[in-house]
């Protein structure tokens, strides 16, 4: 019997100890879920659009701007955490209806985007194409969007910058705290070299701001989206009863609050 006991032991802490070193040596994998394109790939898309580089630290950072007629500014997108350019060019063509440019940037190691993720200069990447956007309108015509692992670095722009509006698409409090209400039993704190703290920047964020929530996300919890927006001061959160992590845009009610905040 106490043999038994003790193999039964020594199973559980050895499957223990092989999560937390998997998710320790794959973390980059599992938060990012980036997709490479070579660097002679053509993006195809109906909207017109320019694909342009922008350069940190001598990494190359690859983006595209797409372009209406008399825009009214520019919206500045920060994707999520799956796919490239090639998919989040035709998901965010819908968005050109109010009349803005769009400029979108792929993250380190995603798309043409090149050099190795890290969340220092990540950050840092994303302050590159703020200062891009803002040489090509003025600030009252910038709107800075941030989908699910975009919204940490539209969170953070935004509060270092006074752009005209800020959306945020299914954010989070901290990846830490989302990855810890998915395992709990994990010592997170201790095993992630990412901390996306987005509740840091919340408090400092001056513009209007919407927040995208979904009810039944079943990648951040709904309450964990809720949580961050306390910190923020000029914020309208908007609540979708049925909505997952990533179908908000096929919801009327998607369309009819958006179209309301951007023209409002």
């Amino acid at each position: 019997m106490i043999k038994t006991i003790k193999r039964i032991c020594v199973f559980l802490i050895s499957v223990y100890l092989l999560l937390c070193g998997g998710l320790y040596v794959f973390q980059e994998y599992f938060i990012f879920q980036s997709t490479s394109l070579e660097d002679g790939y053509e993006f195809q898309f109906d909207a017109p659009f320019t694909e342009f580089d922008l350069e940190n630290n001598g990494v190359r950072l690859n983006a595209l701007h797409f372009k209406v007629e008399n825009p009214k500014g520019v919206i500045l997108y920060y994707h999520g955490n799956l796919g490239d350019l090639s998919r989040w060019g035709n998901e965010i063509q819908s968005l050109l209806r109010y009349g803005y440019d769009i400029v979108i940037m792929d993250y380190r190691s995603y798309g043409k985007s090149r050099g190795e993720p890290s969340e220092l200069l990540m950050y840092e990447d994303a302050d590159l194409f703020y200062k891009y956007a803002k040489e090509q309108f003025n600030e009252d015509e910038l709107i800075v969007y941030g989908r699910s692992l975009g919204s940490a670095f539209a969170i953070a722009v935004a509060s270092k910058n006074s752009p005209k509006q800020l959306i945020l698409e299914t954010p989070f409090y901290s990846l830490n705290s989302v990855i810890r209400e998915t395992l709990p039993f994990l010592p997170i704190n201790k095993m992630l070299n990412y901390s996306l703290d987005s509740y840091q920047y919340a408090p400092m964020v001056k513009c209007p701001t919407l927040v995208l929530l979904a009810k039944q996300d079943d990648v951040v919890a709904y309450g964990n989206g809720v949580k961050l927006t306390e910190g923020l001061k000029y914020n309208t959160n908007v609540a979708f009863e049925g909505a997952t992590h990533n179908d908000l845009m096929e919801f009327p009610l998607y369309w009819e609050v958006l179209t309301k905040f951007i023209n409002g």
